[in-house]
C-alpha cells in the first residue's frame, strides 16, 4: 500500500502520468492485497480525491479484483 501511495504522490503533486502507470503496475504485480480504503483516505487528506478516482477507474479496467 505504501509503495502505491508513493507513486500516486508523484501523480498527485506533479501530474506525472508515468507515476500513475507505475502505481497501477505495483497493484497488478504485488502479492499482497492493496488497502484501497487507506489509499482513498490518504488521497482525501492530501486533497486529491479527484485524481484518486482517476487511479481507481484505471485500476478497475485493468484488474480482476473488485473494489
Amino acid at each position: 500500500t505504501d509503495s502505491v501511495k508513493d507513486r500516486l504522490a508523484a501523480f498527485y503533486h506533479w501530474n506525472d502520468k508515468q507515476s500513475l502507470d507505475q502505481a497501477l503496475i505495483v497493484c497488478k504485480t504485488i502479492s499482497q492485497k492493496i488497502d484501497i480504503d487507506e489509499i482513498k483516505r490518504w488521497s482525501k487528506n492530501e486533497g486529491h480525491l479527484k485524481k484518486f478516482k482517476i487511479f481507481l477507474e484505471h485500476l478497475k479496467k485493468n484488474s480482476n479484483q473488485k473494489f
